[in-house]
């Protein structure tokens, strides 16, 4: 049998794979493939048309924005996905960006090493604590929650949501405090985005949610870019209309060098690593290989 893959995935999964099946990097002949992973890498419309042995199309990870999951559905193959596996790893990392952020570790980094801090105490070394900071999340998911859990936990944080999937009172159940999208920018010192890429998503923090944010505001998208309208970040975090940002994901991957968010001072940028630990990797290599597995009829 012919398995499509053409990201890295854990040696262990990769081991599994390899004993059973042949595994194809490309897709050049998408009708001899039994089934496709796809981590990084786009599964397009026409080649899902052409893949009429494939039965399965599998996502390493969450987000299905780059499967043509409604041509799958036409040609009749099923997209599965491994929801909730690397939300621990995506979670630590979004509060790594927060302390990063808060405390300037990267930035006092960089001064330290070109010799621009040459005394204790100068005013541009001196951060913020996260402690009983008010945390606002987009999106109720399996990442919120477990960011939610570090920051009650370890900074007692108070924590709103705003979810187009949950009702207040099922917000509230949850142990979020529930506001609408708008006020997250105004009332919460930390905005972190947790929800999927849509048509309907896309670009949805944009300058009219920087317009009257609360100015000491640290934004954190660990999430998918486009979700983030990058133009419109640049010019609020020059114009101090926000204290600082951090994306994981850009709306171009990898972004261009020239990207003018890096110019900044007060912007954090990642390369779409929040679920990129040892830990996380395994716990998604089993799960996609056995869902491969168990569409393909394998005992393995």
């Amino acid at each position: 049998m012919k398995v499509y893959l053409n990201d890295p995935i854990a040696p262990s999964a990769l081991e599994r794979l390899n004993a059973h099946v042949e595994i194809i990097d490309n897709f050049d002949h998408p009708e001899e493939l039994d089934a496709i992973i796809v981590r990084q890498q786009y599964c397009t419309a026409e080649v899902i048309r052409k893949a009429v042995n494939c039965r399965l199309i599998q996502q390493h990870g969450t987000g299905l924005d780059r499967i043509d999951v409604e041509t799958a559905k036409e040609c009749g193959i099923p997209v599965k996905n491994t929801p909730g596996v690397n939300a621990r790893s995506v979670a630590e990392y979004t509060v790594a960006m927060m302390l990063d952020l808060s405390r300037m570790v990267s930035v006092i980094d960089r001064k330290t090493r070109k010799g621009q801090l040459p005394r204790f105490g100068m005013p541009e070394t001196v951060g913020h604590e996260l402690t009983y900071k008010r945390l606002g999340m987009i999106g109720s998911g399996h990442v919120a929650h477990e960011v939610a859990q570090i920051c009650r936990d370890g900074f007692q944080m108070e924590v709103f949501c705003h979810s187009t999937h949950h009702t207040d009172d099922m917000i509230r159940k949850m142990g979020f405090v529930p506001v609408s999208f708008r006020e997250l920018f105004s009332v919460c010192d930390y905005v972190t985005v947790h929800c999927m890429l849509t048509p309907e998503t896309y670009h949805m923090i944009n300058a009219g949610c920087f317009e009257n944010c609360n100015p000491g505001l640290i934004l954190i998208n660990t999430a998918r870019g486009g979700l983030v309208d990058e133009q419109a970040l640049y010019e609020a975090l020059a114009a101090g209309k926000l204290a600082a940002a951090g994306l994981d994901v850009f709306e171009s991957q990898p972004p261009a060098v020239d990207n003018p968010l890096f110019s900044l001072n007060n912007f954090l940028a990642g390369m779409h690593v929040g679920g990129s630990t040892h830990e996380a990797l395994e716990r998604n290599g089993k799960a996609v290989v056995d869902s491969v597995f168990e569409a393909l009829g394998i005992d393995g």
